[in-house]
């Protein structure tokens, strides 16, 4: 089955259990989504199954929103509530207007270094495996950027925000490096993921209702919205699916070609306006 789903993923359930129980629904072994949930974090997955797993690559992700609460005084070796406890400490209490002149510092671009507990391989294994044996590896800081920070709720032992960030950005590691901004530790206590791009957890399913919404998602909705997208006549499909190159006038350097609304392949430009296929999505 050809289909993309948007699932509000419960707690306590990996984002491959989301895929591995969407395997079974739809009856389809080729299931791919566009972006990993920890166990304990729910929200927004977008999930596509059969041929649609060929659009991942051209799917935009890059802007994500998340809820978060941090508790405080405390630090893990996870940098959640799930893991052990490694330090306390007496807290020391904000007001709002303090917590809000705070995370004005966190916006925009910055470094930023994985936690072990992240799915970043190293050597062929994730870090998260290598956490629960006990290693610590050395990780490369990442470029991220946090493009809006707002303070939700707060009190003496706990804040929550909304953050709206790019891919890649972990935010157990942004609340614990808020918390000891403020002069406390901190911990990650609730994570849920509310938007992807333009694409919402409203409109999303539970599991139990996946069945029922299998097809209703528009797969150009979640196309890379730099990517342009051109509508080709009839005469030049059968050049398409062969693969051959094609003058276009274009102004982006990767382009969707679509016929009739229908998607058919991403073109990549070569030279001039010259474009050649890196990949056939039909």
């Amino acid at each position: 089955m050809d289909a993309c789903i948007l699932i509000d993923k419960p707690q306590n359930m990996t984002s491959f259990d989301v895929c591995h129980k969407l395997r079974h629904i739809a009856k389809e072994k080729r299931v791919g989504h566009t972006g990993t949930l920890d166990p304990n974090a729910t929200g927004l997955m977008i999930v596509l199954l059969g041929k649609y797993t060929k659009y991942l690559p051209y799917c935009d992700h890059d802007r994500k929103e998340y809820i978060a609460s941090c508790k405080l005084g405390i630090k893990t070796d996870t940098q959640d509530i799930w893991g052990n406890i490694l330090e306390s400490d007496v807290i020391k209490t904000y007001s709002y207007q303090q917590w809000q002149q705070l995370l004005a510092r966190f916006l925009g671009k910055q470094m930023q270094v994985p936690p072990m507990v992240s799915a970043i391989k190293h050597n062929g294994k994730r870090l998260y495996q290598l956490a629960r044996e006990g290693k610590e590896i050395d990780r490369k800081p990442r470029e991220i950027e946090i493009y809006e920070l707002e303070l939700l709720a707060y009190n003496d032992n706990e804040f929550t925000i909304r953050a709206v960030v790019s891919s890649g950005t972990y935010i157990r590691t942004l609340c614990e490096d808020i918390a000891l901004a403020s002069g406390n530790l901190g911990t990650l206590s609730a994570l849920r993921r509310t938007k992807i791009q333009n694409i919402t957890v409203d409109e999303a399913c539970s599991l139990e209702q996946a069945s029922k919404h299998l097809l209703d998602l528009n797969i150009k909705k979640i196309i890379n919205e730099d990517y342009q997208q051109i509508e080709v006549n009839d005469e030049i499909i059968a050049d398409i699916m062969n693969g051959k190159r094609l003058k276009l006038d274009a102004y982006t350097d990767i382009v969707i070609l679509l016929n009739k609304g229908k998607i058919l392949a991403a073109y990549e430009k070569d030279h001039d306006n010259i474009y050649k296929c890196k990949r056939g999505l039909f």
